[in-house]
């Protein structure tokens, strides 16, 4: 759960950057600057680790009361 977390949060980050430099976005909300900048390998690494994270939960059907109960 922990790999899933980071892995998600650390991707985010970094994808509102150019998000946020689109003109009508940046405009709208202005730009972000994110203050983390990681080599293209440790993104791959980190998205892959949190797809297989979240793969291995739903095969495993296991509840998170961190996860899954924020939806409701």
């Amino acid at each position: 759960m922990l790999l899933l977390v980071i892995g998600v949060g650390l991707n985010l980050l970094q994808l509102a950057e150019p998000v946020s430099h689109i003109p009508p976005v940046a405009h709208r909300v202005g730009s972000f600057e994110s203050p983390i900048h990681l080599p293209i390998w440790l993104n791959l690494a980190l998205g892959c680790g949190a797809v297989l994270a979240r793969m291995e939960r739903a095969l495993r059907l296991r509840y998170s009361s961190l996860l899954d109960a924020a939806g409701h």
